[in-house]
């Protein structure tokens, strides 16, 4: 088994990955446990910008309307290219008394 590296910062302090909420965006990130310098490896980068994208295509206001005897929401074609299909199970989840999120399986 390989040993974690340490990334040390400018201050002397070690950088740790850690969840933070970057430009409304919950991602992983190195921090610095001393002056709180921040920075993305490679890697949180790339998932960085898949999540902005992500951001750009759901963060919209939209109409609920009704199927049948129910209420339902339209999503935009474009979530397929996050795996996001017809029949993909979800999970709904209530917040506050008026909101709620959407988790995918």
């Amino acid at each position: 088994m390989a040993n974690e590296r340490k990334i040390r910062c400018d201050c002397g302090g070690y950088l740790k990955e850690r969840t933070i909420d970057f430009d409304s965006v919950k991602t992983k990130a190195m921090v610095c446990s001393k002056c709180n310098f921040t920075t993305l490896t490679k890697t949180q980068a790339k998932e960085y910008i898949r999540l902005k994208q992500l951001h750009q295509i759901i963060d919209a206001e939209r109409k609920i309307i009704k199927i049948g005897n129910s209420m339902g929401l339209i999503l935009p074609d474009r979530l397929r290219e996050f795996g996001v299909k017809i029949g993909t199970k979800v999970k709904t989840e209530a917040t506050t008394p008026k909101s709620f999120k959407i988790n995918l399986d």
